[in-house]
Parts: structure tokens; sequence; C-alpha cells
């Protein structure tokens, strides 16, 4: 099943709270937190908070800290088994 972008949605991304591009990883995400969360993931990156693991992550401020935002990317419910979008598919950003 392919999941592709639908200007028609209006959903915001539960990571950051940019407009959803479709389904990735099992979540309807923008693709800058698809993007983030399978390069983390893929690149078994390992990322550290120099706050409190407390920082905001929105549209504006998701680059600022990766250990919160990807902690919030878990939490929300993104998991590696729920892609169904460019599986075994390494040509896809």
């Amino acid at each position: 099943m392919e999941y592709t972008y639908d200007d028609d949605l209006e959903e915001l991304c539960p990571v950051c709270g940019d407009k959803v591009s479709g389904y990735h990883y099992g979540l309807l995400t923008c693709e800058s937190c698809k993007g983030f969360f399978k390069r983390t993931v893929q690149n078994n990156k390992r990322y550290t908070c120099a706050e409190n693991q407390e920082c905001k992550i929105d549209k504006t401020q998701r680059k600022r800290c990766p250990f919160c935002r990807f902690q919030k990317c878990l939490n929300v419910g993104m998991r590696l088994e729920g892609n169904n979008n460019n599986n075994n598919n390494n040509n896809s950003s």
C-alpha cells in the first residue's frame, strides 16, 4: 500500500505541528519529521540533550534538540515497523 502526499490533509504533525504529508512510520507526520526519524534510525544516531530533556519541539524549534525531538517521535507512536511507505527503497528522502 503506497501512501503519498495529499494537499487536502489539514492535520498537524504530532511531533512538531507542521502540516502532515501522509502516513510515515505508523502515523500522519510531516516530511521533516519523517526524514529526521528515518535518518536517526537508519544511522543509529544517539543524541544528548543540553537542557533537562524537556525542550519545546515545534515547527520553528524542531532542529534545536534532536534528542527531545526523537523522544517525542517515539512518545507519539512513530515506529520503524509501522512504515508502509518506500520500504527497501534506498533512493527515498
